[in-house]
């Protein structure tokens, strides 16, 4: 059964949301497994095991917070088995609203594939905003 790990960093619940509305998406698509990782504390040999990734973060300085990029810097040693595997970013903010373009940078880093673009949510998602968020984790299920 494919997996897909939810990565994410959430300090205020804002972006713990988005990553449960992600899952929420992704377990739409019968068959696929989602495991939700919050770090700090990710098992790297298991979560680097998946077969596709949902990355969030808050945006920190127009950047992803500082666990986050731990945890890509973690990966580094993965790189090779992580190479064309599918991965969205999310992320929340606060009015800075550019961590998407650094999520998105370093996925590439990895070799990761761009499953769709990367979206954003000022705050936590309104309800409005649920099913967009729900979406990008179906979209990148599908992909698998």
């Amino acid at each position: 059964m494919p997996t897909i790990a939810v990565v994410y960093y959430s300090q205020t619940g804002n972006t713990e949301k988005m990553a449960q509305l992600v899952a929420e998406g992704c377990g739409q698509v019968p068959g696929v497994e989602v495991k939700m990782v919050s770090l700090p504390g990710a098992d790297m040999d298991s979560v680097t095991g998946a077969d596709g990734f949902a990355i969030g973060s808050p945006d920190y300085f127009s950047y992803c917070a500082g666990h986050v990029k731990t945890f890509f810097d973690d990966a580094l040693p993965y790189r090779h088995a992580l190479a064309g595997k599918p991965y969205v970013v999310f992320g929340t903010h606060g009015g800075g609203a550019r961590v998407v373009e650094s999520l998105e940078r370093l996925s590439r880093g990895l070799g990761l594939k761009q499953a769709c673009p990367g979206m954003m949510c000022m705050g936590a998602p309104a309800d409005a905003e649920a099913d967009h968020v729900r979406a990008l984790g179906r979209t990148l299920a599908e992909g698998l």
